[in-house]
């Protein structure tokens, strides 16, 4: 095989997409999609209204995770979110019913009141570049606040004052189906070979 048709089967290959990912989609007001911040210690990072980011996307897990009220098994193949309110002075703000939709079904959710459930995954699941911190009281959510999960869509409420309420969403990675990386496979043979012969 010559190498124009090398160089064309790996332009092909690099545009062809095969690889799932569960990113933030939407949110409605006064929701916000933000790209993730180089820190999220508590005093580095203020709002006034819920902010999300993605973090580590396609993450195999070896061992169950633990989320609110169970685990997810080994052998899952997830996607990490954070969603916070963290306001700088004493508050209170409230943001009620905000939803949240990902791209991927949303499989659970850390929100424990000391955050200790993120804390201990964030090495796992952490946005690359992004230093977490350790957990301490009232990082999580608590009585006034809470969450409803309906498929990719997430509905959150927060009530903060301070410190700020944090909390990691886990959603499935949406893996191709075999067809679809079958057809994929296809057609990246067939555009690089309609390239080779154009060059001929």
């Amino acid at each position: 095989m010559n190498k124009s048709l090398l160089g064309a089967l790996a332009l092909a290959g690099a545009l062809s997409p095969l690889a799932g990912h569960a990113a933030l989609v939407s949110v409605t007001a006064p929701g916000e999609i933000i790209p993730a911040p180089p820190r999220v210690l508590n005093d580095d990072v203020t709002n006034d209204h819920q902010q999300g980011f993605n973090e580590r996307q396609g993450v195999l897990l070896v061992a169950p995770l633990s989320i609110d009220g169970g685990a997810i098994p080994a052998g899952t193949v997830v996607d990490s979110h954070m969603i916070f309110l963290n306001i700088s002075g004493r508050g209170p703000v409230s943001n009620q019913g905000v939803i949240w939709t990902f791209d991927g079904l949303v499989l659970g959710v850390m929100s424990d009141t000391g955050g200790t459930l993120e804390a201990a995954s964030s090495t796992l699941l952490g946005a690359i570049g992004t230093t977490y911190p350790a957990a301490f009281p009232n990082r999580g959510l608590e009585n006034q606040d809470g969450y409803v999960i309906s498929g990719n869509q997430l509905t959150v409420n927060m009530r903060v004052t301070q410190p700020g309420d944090w909390i990691r969403v886990i959603t499935a990675n949406p893996v191709p189906e075999p067809g679809t990386v079958a057809a994929g496979a296809a057609l990246t043979v067939l555009a690089g070979l309609a390239l080779w012969r154009r060059r001929a």
